[in-house]
């Protein structure tokens, strides 16, 4: 029977490797329903460890794509946390559709956290205070740079707090605003205090650090993001209301937003086609063309965030979205 299918988004290979073995090494067996993300958590404490040993590891993708009793070996060396994989057994190649995907009973899809970073939120986000300055010069702070916090919240010392930006407002067909998407860009830890304004360290980033950007001290973890996949089937179709990544429109692995959501039966884990209409001429019936498949990520009440999975051309504003046909 087939193993239950993993797809992991923007990274193709997994590679399994065998490397010596030191003292300081921590190795850990496998068991049934471990996963990387387990694993790391365990054995490294710092809640933004999972993003820097994801940078320090570009052999790594898919952190459900592991097996019983193979070893996951965390080793340290200069600063860098570094995971090799020595399997037990090497696993039978798989490569699955979209749509075989979709048609598994316990069908799953694994998201990079590149894309479970970003926010779609209906509303305006406020947090518990924002970036006001860098501390030394400039104006863009990165990891290892430390910045000027305003919060009225009473931030706690050496604990840490998520650092988000604002990318975009979303507009639908008629210019009225949809939702406000948002990236978690930076985990800092706030290290003094003075009235309302802390001082934090950049520990991780992975874009730059600006005044206004907005800071969080519930903490969260950017990880891989595990998606149960459905194709809802719809009573009616809607539109493509705006794109993020692309110039004219987007592509393979861009963001677009979508006039679907809750209240119409779409969710988180929602896979939706994509078409471009076209009229021959006049007194013509409308022609759908296939323009590309898509994946809900965030779904509000009457929109939704969706990653272009497929994609013959730029797929622009107004295109139809649909279910199962």
């Amino acid at each position: 029977m087939k193993r239950t299918a993993s797809l992991f988004i923007g990274i193709i290979v997994l590679c399994f490797a065998a490397a010596p073995l030191w003292a300081e090494d921590t190795v850990h067996t496998v068991k049934k329903g471990d996963t990387l993300w387990d694993i790391t958590s365990q054995y490294l404490q710092t809640p933004w460890q999972w993003p820097v040993i994801w940078a320090n590891n570009q052999d790594i993708t898919n952190p459900h794509l592991i097996f019983p009793n193979d070893k996951v070996v965390i080793s340290k060396k200069d600063g860098k946390t570094t995971i090799t994989i020595i399997p037990a057994r090497q696993p039978e190649p798989a490569s699955y559709t979209p749509e075989e995907i979709a048609q598994e009973e316990e069908k799953s899809i694994v998201i990079s956290p590149r894309y479970s970073a970003y926010i779609y939120s209906p509303n305006i986000l406020t947090g518990s205070g924002h970036v006001s300055k860098k501390l030394e010069i400039g104006e863009l702070a990165a990891k290892n740079e430390s910045v000027f916090i305003k919060s009225s919240s009473g931030l706690t010392l050496h604990r840490g707090v998520t650092i988000v930006s604002k990318v975009a407002e979303v507009t639908d067909l008629g210019g009225k605003t949809a939702g406000y998407l948002y990236k978690t860009i930076a985990f800092a830890t706030v290290e003094d205090a003075m009235a309302d304004t802390y001082k934090a360290s950049v520990e991780y980033s992975n874009q730059e650090i600006r005044s206004g950007d907005i800071i969080f001290d519930d903490l969260q973890n950017l990880k891989p993001l595990t998606l149960k996949i459905s194709e809802p089937n719809l009573e009616s179709s809607g539109r493509v209301i705006d794109i993020h990544g692309g110039i004219t429109g987007s592509s393979y692995l861009d963001l677009v937003f979508l006039d679907l959501g809750k209240t119409s039966g779409v969710d988180q884990g929602a896979i939706l086609t994509i078409y471009e209409e076209t009229s021959p001429g006049k007194g013509s019936a409308t022609l759908k063309e296939y323009q590309g498949m898509a994946l809900v990520l965030q779904s509000l009440d009457k929109s939704c965030m969706a990653l272009i999975m497929d994609s013959r051309g730029p797929i622009r504003k107004n295109y139809l979205a649909v279910g199962t046909e």
